[in-house]
């Protein structure tokens, strides 16, 4: 089958062996598959992403791995099966299903395998996967291959708003609408959250964020976002129409704020931004050395939350809200590629008037 094969920081397309179902998995043809962050950073920093792993107390599923023979990536996923084997016959040929990208493996150290992390089986980056049958989920017929394939990223917004323990009557900013900022966005607005407001350079980016919901949007290279969430959240005491007290401003600001970005210097920022006795959800991967300054969190009593993936009921959660009708993440997918496209894409990826590509492996 062809597939998409990273070897070291090379991306070809190239002709793979298809898998094959074990006891208790499915062989399933990839319908859509979703270009995720993580995997334009695995193809940029898998070797510093190693070596970090190897020198932290608890090694990370990827340290052992050996990645000389090339791995394929892709665990955005929706699938149709086409083949069970020995203890999955209840799965038809023809049911579209996804789920989290873990195979079951009790024979390896971890008990696991990632899909689309581990070079012994290949990703949906590629015309065929495994799947583990008690990981399955079905996709719902209203549900679109793409909205399907876009079940991963959801979840981790949901994850990430979850985490956060941000409450209805709080305010949020969004650092970043990409698409873990919009999925982020998405689930403060099912939260109720009463003021949530998007930064990002990018004036399709902003769009969208508006077009789901948000109640500012701002370019931060052109505002000084302090400022501006301090004017829109500034509530006046009963009586007092100014905004200043004791000979100073009175300094509003949000209570959570979400950092999507994942580049040096965001961090901090977001640590300037939020309000006294806040919370900075880490949701953007830095894959560089990053800088903030101590005494900043300290004077203002704040809480640093990182955040990875989600639970398995968050996952099916956030694919039952496709079916409900609850969340559309439709126009997040500004475009469909074929594997051919694939190595392209990725490059093309640095451009921020994309958000959510998805590959479409069998289509010419």
């Amino acid at each position: 089958m062809r597939a998409m094969v990273l070897r070291g920081k090379t991306l070809t397309l190239e002709d793979v062996a298809k898998p094959v179902p074990g006891p208790n998995q499915v062989l399933a043809k990839v319908l859509a598959c979703g270009i995720c962050g993580s995997d334009l950073h695995a193809a940029k920093y898998m070797e510093d992403m190693r070596k970090t792993a190897q020198t932290s107390r608890r090694n990370a599923w990827y340290d052992q791995r050996d990645y000389s023979g090339g791995m394929v990536m892709g665990h955005e996923f929706v699938a149709e099966v086409v083949e069970a084997g020995p203890g999955a016959e209840a799965w038809m040929p023809g049911t579209r299903v996804t789920s989290m990208p873990v195979l079951m493996a009790p024979e390896t150290p971890t008990g696991y395998l990632s899909i689309g992390y581990s070079p012994e089986i290949p990703g949906a980056y590629s015309e065929y996967i495994v799947m583990s049958t008690p990981m399955l989920l079905r996709v719902a017929a209203n549900v679109s291959d793409e909205v399907a394939a876009t079940t991963e990223p959801c979840a981790v917004g949901l994850h990430a708003v979850r985490e956060s323990g941000i409450q209805p009557h709080q305010s949020a900013l969004i650092m970043g609408a990409g698409p873990i900022g919009l999925m982020t966005l998405i689930w403060l607005k099912q939260a109720g959250v009463r003021y949530i407001a998007v930064s990002d350079p990018s004036p399709e980016r902003r769009a969208l964020a508006a077009q789901f919901g948000a109640d500012d949007v701002f370019n931060p290279r052109d505002v000084d976002l302090a400022e501006e969430l301090s004017h829109k959240l500034f509530v006046p005491a009963p009586g007092r129409e100014d905004t200043s007290y004791g000979g100073g401003a009175i300094v509003a600001a949000p209570d959570v704020v979400f950092e999507c970005v994942g580049v040096p210097g965001t961090l901090h920022q977001a640590m300037e931004l939020v309000q006294i006795k806040g919370v900075v959800t880490v949701v953007g991967v830095c894959m560089e050395t990053d800088s903030i300054t101590p005494l900043l969190g300290i004077n203002k009593q704040l809480t640093l939350k990182f955040v990875l993936g989600y639970t398995g009921a968050e996952y099916a959660e956030a694919l039952q809200a496709f079916a409900d009708g609850r969340v559309d993440t439709t126009a997040l997918v500004t475009r469909t590629v074929s594997l051919d496209e694939l190595p392209a894409a990725f490059a093309a990826l640095s451009d921020p008037r994309d958000c959510k590509v998805i590959v479409v492996p069998h289509r010419a």
